[in-house]
């Protein structure tokens, strides 16, 4: 934010402060553990798992050795790769953070500021539900005006499997879909081979809105048993989210820039922006680069984007 005057600038430094601590004092009493997130991330390490980020908006430099560094694009990245090299069976971590993430916005460095929560090694029947539960309590003591959506990355996964789609073909389809460009989607579509999981891919952007709204979309068209398990573990989470808030609607075609999602994704908004408060999702599938598969689950809160909305609200 641009500031007319040193006061109100060290206002809204005071009001963020105050703000990372509430919901630190909250994540410690909900029995997290803080940790200190690095701000370097190897550059081959952090492309390789997240192959559809722009990689010119990364933030390179050279180490003593001539390796290619960036400042962290996401701290979930660092973390992982910080602790699966030494990974014990059984370890359970459930662990808050506060650090910033960095871009290029095609003007100059992008400093982003960020609480985040993760869960690895652990999961039950109750696991995403339980961070479901953490992400609506913290959103929910700054607003009564907010919206969850939330999709399963494993739908849209059984979609392109189904369809053996060729690497640029893949790539360019998940990137209409992250734009969320319908009609370009559906051009694409139609110049490429038919094949039956098609028809669910053509009508995706129409599988939206409540559980049962969803579910009726979806009468008729493909399916198939990974398909059917995003669906069935949404429908858990409908069962458990009804119970705790109504400010939730379910979108099928979620796609997140980052590559590593396995499961389900959210993201949190609020009445006064058009930007995820909270965004997060389950990551299971990124820890097998490493041996063995860890169950992993986790968000961040957009601590910028968040205190733009309080602060304006103030004024």
């Amino acid at each position: 934010m641009n500031f007319l005057n040193i006061e109100d600038e060290m206002k809204f430094f005071q009001k963020m402060f105050v703000l990372r601590k509430e919901i630190e004092n909250f994540l410690y009493d909900e029995g997290y553990m803080n940790i200190e997130p690095s701000i370097f991330e190897g550059y081959d390490e952090f492309t390789s798992v997240n192959s559809r980020i722009n990689k010119r908006s990364t933030v390179k430099l050279l180490d003593n050795n001539s390796e290619i560094l960036i400042l962290s694009p996401d701290i979930t990245t660092g973390i992982v790769n910080k602790f699966m090299p030494r990974w014990e069976l059984g370890t359970k971590l459930k662990l808050f953070y506060y650090g910033k993430t960095y871009k290029h916005n095609g003007i100059g460095i992008k400093e982003n500021r960020e609480m985040g929560v993760e869960i690895i090694g652990e999961k039950n029947q109750n696991t995403d539900e339980n961070i479901l539960n953490t992400a609506t309590r913290i959103i929910s003591k700054y607003s009564n005006e907010y919206l969850f959506e939330i999709g399963n990355s494993k739908f849209l996964k059984g979609i392109m499997l189904a369809c053996s789609f060729n690497k640029e073909d893949y790539e360019n389809i998940m990137d209409l879909l992250y734009l969320k460009n319908r009609q370009e989607l559906k051009e694409y579509l139609s110049k490429l081979t038919y094949k039956e999981p098609m028809s669910t891919l053509v009508n995706i952007f129409d599988l939206e809105g409540s559980f049962e709204q969803i579910i009726d979309q979806l009468e008729g068209l493909y399916l198939n048993d990974l398909m059917k398990q995003g669906i069935e573990e949404l429908k858990s989470i409908d069962n458990y989210m009804k119970n705790i808030t109504d400010k939730i609607t379910y979108d099928l075609s979620m796609v997140s820039e980052l590559s590593y999602y396995d499961g389900i994704i959210f993201r949190g908004y609020i009445d006064g922006s058009n930007k995820e408060i909270i965004k997060g999702g389950r990551y299971d599938s990124f820890t097998e680069q490493y041996g063995y598969k860890i169950p992993a689950i986790g968000f961040t809160v957009e601590l910028d984007e968040l205190i733009k909305v309080l602060y304006k609200e103030e004024q």
